[in-house]
């Protein structure tokens, strides 16, 4: 059920108001007028007290003898609600994990800290011996609470979590349509358990905590597989952790992504050609993976030999023979992009072009008759052109090899259960060259969105199609301004001007544009 609907839903089968208990601050003296296992059992939470009422969430309302055991135990009036079931047994997680936490050892105070050779604050936690770190790891309270983190992540549409040590506790927050978001989180006693739990999780070594590691895993959260990219870093108060969550349902079709009809015409004539270059570009975290993938499930077939080389594999797809870098090995992305093109591949998909020798080879193979899809860091698509250049790639092979290039952010769209229309100025109106009396959007903020107005994200786009024109002016070397000025002859969108389109439409607000577009560039 989508979470939108989720709490109406809930109040009309039960009657009762809808409590979100993931915003609510429950009273911790309520919590011990019970045990733990009669909370947990019958699945209710209480909340607060009123007088002679006490306030009680429960996943099933309906249970009135549950609401008579209660009544019995506490002699007091009951006033149900209902709640969500993970929510629920977050909060238990969280009180009853700060109850136990004294089992485990508290650090000592900063002052008694002994700076380490590299910078770094020992703690007496890090001389813990491997089989040590794995028992505190496999402490029921810390079990539960990783676990129940990554279920409300995954359930929250995150795309990262962020655990990070600071001087006052544990910080651990959620990215959630590119922003993050703080959530309630252990005490700093549990600080090197949950990040030795995620460790062993990742297969990583839980002994070593002065250098940074890399791992992943698998789960299964409600039914769907989800991998889990961890990385860890040593900072001077412990290693944070962040956790790349990769759901495969987030993966995308080309109707998807937020082409418009003209643009998405034009990038489908791109990567229906036999051969050539085709460049994604932008900053770290603009959707740049995602928009190879949603073209790879596009293009893939059995007709096809589509062979990729990554940083790491994100996903796995079907009838695609996908590799991955391995550095220690010596295995880079020119060393596979040269064997690659020993097994007769159609398409070729590197992960990143990092250097002149790499765009030289992708180049080359685009010339002998593949089609190849890479991403790039530049600011426009104009300027991956002189970019390529810039690298020590010829112009006249920059010219023949690339198809083209597309540019791209991702921004935030409004919420559609609080969406509402507004009058902007008649001068930002004019300035924006639009028609006066033109309709702005916004979200007000409500449960769905975290009160933030938004809820998603969708792209906003750049594509350069390289026609014969563009390819002339290519082989004079030209700065990225002339490039851009033909390509907009051509029929070029800017990526101002998509977003513009996004917020006339009704997607996205001007606000959002404009917080964008200090990255436009």
């Amino acid at each position: 059920m989508p979470e939108e609907d989720a709490a109406f839903v809930l109040e009309q089968k039960y009657g009762v108001p809808f409590v979100d208990l993931a915003n609510f601050r429950v009273d911790p003296d309520v919590l011990t007028m019970f045990p733990e296992p009669f909370l947990r059992t019958n699945r209710i939470c209480p909340l607060f007290r009123s007088g002679n009422t006490l306030a009680v969430a429960m996943v099933d309302p309906g249970e009135i003898f549950i609401i008579d055991e209660v009544r019995r135990m506490t002699g007091m009036e009951i006033e149900p609600m209902v709640c969500r079931e993970l929510d629920l047994y977050q909060i238990l997680n969280q009180y009853y994990t700060a109850k136990e936490a004294p089992d485990i050892p508290d650090e000592p105070e900063i002052a008694t800290l002994e700076p380490e050779a590299d910078g770094s604050l020992a703690t007496p936690e890090m001389d813990l011996a491997p089989s040590k770190l794995e028992e505190l790891a496999s402490e029921a309270p810390v079990v539960r609470w990783v676990n129940q983190m990554i279920i409300r992540a995954v359930r929250d549409r995150a795309s990262d979590i962020h655990i990070e040590p600071t001087r006052e506790g544990l910080s651990v927050r959620f990215r959630i349509d590119g922003i993050l978001h703080p959530i309630v989180a252990p005490k700093k006693a549990l600080q090197l358990a949950v990040v030795s739990r995620i460790k062993i999780m990742s297969r990583m070594n839980i002994a070593e905590k002065r250098l940074p590691q890399d791992g992943r895993y698998g789960a299964i959260v409600d039914g769907r597989e989800i991998d889990f990219r961890v990385s860890t870093f040593p900072t001077t108060y412990g290693e944070t952790v962040v956790m790349r969550i990769l759901d495969r349902i987030r993966l995308l079709s080309l109707d998807q992504l937020g082409f418009s009809k003209s643009v998405l015409d034009r990038v489908k004539g791109m990567i229906a050609k036999p051969h050539g270059v085709i460049l994604i570009t932008g900053p770290t975290g603009c959707g740049k993976t995602t928009t190879l993938y949603a073209i790879l499930n596009e293009i893939r077939g059995s007709e096809k030999n589509i062979i990729t080389i990554e940083d790491p594999v994100e996903y796995d797809i079907d009838k695609i023979c996908q590799s991955q870098v391995n550095l220690r090995a010596g295995y880079t992305y020119l060393v596979g992009l040269r064997h690659i093109l020993r097994q007769d591949p159609d398409v070729i998909f590197i992960g990143e072009i990092r250097d002149g020798e790499t765009a030289g080879v992708a180049i080359r193979a685009a010339l002998t008759g593949q089609l190849v899809f890479s991403t790039i860091h530049t600011n426009d698509a104009p300027g991956t052109v002189t970019r390529l250049i810039d690298m020590g790639v010829e112009p006249f092979l920059v010219s023949s090899a690339i198809e083209g290039t597309i540019a791209q952010r991702l921004i935030r769209t409004i919420c559609t259960k609080c969406k509402e229309a507004y009058d902007p100025p008649e001068s930002m109106l004019k300035d924006l060259g639009l028609e006066p009396k033109t309709k702005f959007y916004r979200g007000r903020g409500c449960e769905r969105c975290r009160n933030s107005g938004y809820v998603g994200r969708i792209g906003i786009f750049e594509v350069l199609k390289m026609e014969e024109r563009i390819r002339d002016l290519v082989v004079t070397r030209p700065p990225t301004s002339a490039v851009r000025a033909l390509a907009r002859e051509g029929g070029m969108k800017t990526l101002w001007e998509d977003g513009i389109e996004k917020v006339v439409a009704g997607i996205t607000t001007m606000e959002e544009i404009m917080r964008e577009a200090e990255k436009f560039e």
